[in-house]
């Protein structure tokens, strides 16, 4: 494809990406998820309320009684009948859990701020004592209200804080810091929710309440003219499909339009048919349901069609999984509210097109002759597709329809949905990157934690990860290692390698070394973690035993807390043994900048692993003080020199420096290995201050086992080159 063709597409994933990552958006996502739970014991309780056929609901009442509808009933009031409210605190939460995150914002306790914009709710939405709460509190019919009182009631409390004249200062009002925090924020909440009631006031004294009636009332008018015709089909599906796609039920909010024609339609085809005539009415609320809701409103069983086709990872695969049983019965809350479909910008058009396209096809069907009319049955709206087609139609070319409907909608959603796939891959790598660099600061939270205790989506992606992290580290497949060889330039032979950890994610791909240590160290899995790398490097020059030379050292880091364990050093000789390998053959690494000393049992291995034929080598290795003195502590083979060193230009102080490690080297009879060489000038000024071995992308990047190994034998069938 073309960059021309390209751009357009390139300019609405651009587009979609923005509004993707705007706190509006970013908290209707996460407040509607935070309904899930009760969406899919909701959706459940639908299908035992509402089952496909009579014989089903017979058999289920034979077997319950009448107490089955009331366990539904209360199941659907405890779960779908709350979900707007619960949606409303949870948007309310996350808004300003991301004002909070904004540099310059004041910090508001996010619980309190739900709580004010739920009083606002009330205060505005909630309806008179006569009619009934539980409509406006559900997803149905109080979504939209919800979302739009959380939008408007949290922007304001939000603001009305960043007023210092609004805060009342709490340090001296509580020892509680939670008390503190509702205090300081009072005037501005008392603000907020009086600001609703005013509003609902002005609501009242408008009308409102009589010109929403009289809407409602009116509503089928611009219909009545067209009924009948593919413009009303098409008219009425759309108007259906954009109140949902803003948290409206379609159907509901257009009831009118059902009562006053497309009821008396479907009476006037069943009538038709059965006096042995042709129904003569093409709109029916069966048609709608039948050819363009199969899933649920928006062709969402072509949705789940097309996620199972494009999601190349695990977790999208799982997503259409859970959702299918339900949208098989054409409930598909689980999908407008979970992934959500409800005012998501990347699913917008899809949502709104595939069931127009859906109408066209069935309605050309129809219209050509090679299926009936709907009107042959009353199919319940759980029934399944396919088998609802051909209940509707009498035809087994009603079933075929559908199946060609659901191919359409699926390749209207596919690349939508891998548009989707995009955006939140370029999502989770930014949370990846700046993971990364939390990780590699030296900073812990009060909790001795690195990562886990974070705000944000660090501290969530943190979370997931780790409870990742435990299952990869037991099982075979994602935890692996790759050898970076390391090069003696005297010789041109390659003496060993080091083993640098590997994770690749089902979801997220690989993920950066540092992180998985700091995950590891915070969820106390750092030794199991080490003590698997090292079983991995050690099976695999096992593996290597017959092919690379007897000499040939793989490397492995280890992290301090390994060495405190005091009986470390026989879990290393147990693995050693087990693999068949010498000692020699293994060179433990311990990092320099973390080292603890001084510590009977770190001491008390490393001496013990020596003895045995152990290499020790110490990782990272500058001039401070703190490497002096583990130079006289330690019991070492090899010196690395740290990365940052390798550059040394002409004079500069990282000359000396390296100058003066590699004399006192030979002096103390030890071998030094420049790491992070990445030029041949790097390689020639560092080998003419006295350093002669070698690690760095000059030389390779880390590889694959059955590539290193063939490096390997490639570097020493020509030694000479790379001698200098």
């Amino acid at each position: 494809m073309t960059t021309q063709a390209l751009s357009p597409w390139l300019r609405l994933l651009s587009a979609a990406e923005r509004f993707d990552r705007g706190p509006y958006f970013i908290s209707v996502r996460r407040g509607l998820a935070l309904s899930l739970p009760l969406i899919m014991v909701g959706a459940l309780a639908l299908l035992l309320r509402n089952p496909p056929t009579a014989g089903m609901r017979h058999a289920l009442l034979n077997a319950f009684g009448t107490r089955l509808d009331v366990f539904c009933d209360s199941v659907l009031a405890g779960t779908i009948g709350i979900g707007a409210l619960v949606a409303l605190f949870g948007f309310a939460e996350v808004l300003t859990k991301l004002h909070n995150q904004r540099a310059g914002h004041r910090v508001v306790n996010p619980t309190v701020a739900a709580v004010v914009v739920v009083s606002c709710f009330f205060t505005l939405i909630a309806p008179d004592a006569n009619a009934p709460l539980m409509a406006s509190l559900s997803l149905g019919q109080g979504l939209f209200g919800a979302l739009l009182v959380a939008s408007l009631g949290g922007s304001l409390f939000l603001k009305l804080c960043g007023i210092r004249r609004l805060r009342i200062p709490s340090h001296h009002l509580s020892n509680d810091l939670l008390v503190g925090d509702v205090l300081s924020v009072m005037p501005a909440g008392m603000l907020t929710i009086l600001t609703f009631a005013v509003l609902k006031v002005a609501m009242a004294w408008a009308g409102w309440p009589q010109l929403m009636a009289a809407f409602g009332t009116h509503l089928e008018a611009p219909y009545s003219e067209v009924s009948n015709s593919l413009l009303f089909g098409l008219a009425y599906e759309t108007a259906a499909q954009v109140l949902w796609l803003f948290g409206i039920h379609g159907p509901n909010a257009l009831f009118a339009v059902h009562q006053h024609i497309l009821e008396p339609a479907a009476q006037a085809n069943a009538a038709a048919v059965a006096s042995g005539g042709y129904p003569p009415f093409m709109f029916t609320d069966n048609f709608f349901a039948v050819f363009a809701r199969m899933g649920g409103s928006g062709g969402t069983l072509s949705l789940i069609l097309a996620l199972l086709m494009s999601r190349r990872t695990l977790r999208g695969r799982k997503m259409a999984f859970v959702v299918m049983l339900p949208a098989l019965f054409n409930v598909n809350e689980p999908l407008l509210f979970g992934l959500p479909l409800v005012l998501n910008p990347v699913y917008a058009i899809p949502f709104l097109l595939t069931p127009v396209v859906q109408i066209l096809i069935a309605y050309a069907a129809t219209v050509a002759d090679l299926m009936p009319k709907t009107g042959y049955s009353s199919v319940a709206w759980t029934t399944p597709a396919l088998f609802s087609g051909y209940a509707a139609t009498g035809s087994v070319s009603g079933a075929v329809v559908q199946l060609i409907a659901l191919a359409a909608g699926a390749a209207i959603y596919l690349p939508f949905v891998r548009m989707a796939d995009v955006l939140s891959a370029r999502r989770s790598q930014d949370v990846l990157a700046s993971l990364l660099q939390i990780a590699e600061s030296p900073e812990v939270s009060v909790k001795g934690r690195r990562c886990l205790d974070l705000p944000g989506d660090e501290g969530r992606m943190a979370v997931a990860l780790a409870s990742d992290l435990e299952g990869a580290i037991k099982k075979e497949g994602q935890i692996f290692l790759e050898f970076q060889p390391q090069v003696d330039c005297t010789t041109g032979r390659v003496f060993g390698a080091e083993a640098l950890l590997r994770w690749q994610h089902p979801v997220l791909g690989r993920v950066a070394p540092p992180i998985i240590v700091a995950l590891a160290d915070d969820i106390d899995q750092i030794d199991q973690l080490g003590l698997r790398i090292l079983s991995l490097a050690c099976q695999q020059r096992a593996a290597w035993r017959d092919v690379l030379p007897d000499d040939f050292v793989v490397a492995v880091n280890l992290s301090p807390r390994q060495l405190l364990d005091y009986a470390f050093h026989r879990n290393v000789l147990d693995i050693l043994h087990r693999e068949g390998l010498s000692p020699t053959q293994l060179e433990l690494e311990i990092t320099e900048s973390t080292m603890l000393l001084p510590d009977i049992n770190a001491i008390g291995n490393l001496k013990q692993l020596r003895e045995a034929g152990v290499k020790v080598a110490l990782d990272d290795f500058g001039m401070g003080h703190t490497s002096l003195h583990y130079l006289r502590e330690l019991p070492l083979d090899t010196v690395k020199i740290d990365r940052s060193l390798a550059d040394v230009s002409a004079g500069s102080i990282n000359e000396h420096i390296v100058r003066s490690i590699a004399s006192l080297s030979r002096t103390l009879n030890l071998s030094t290995v420049v790491e992070g060489v990445e030029t041949e000038q790097q390689l020639k000024r560092l080998s003419a201050l006295g350093c002669d071995r070698f690690q760095g992308y000059f030389f390779s990047r880390p590889l694959a086992p059955s590539v290193c190994q063939q490096f390997v034998l490639d570097a020493n069938l020509r030694p000479l080159a790379y001698a200098l």
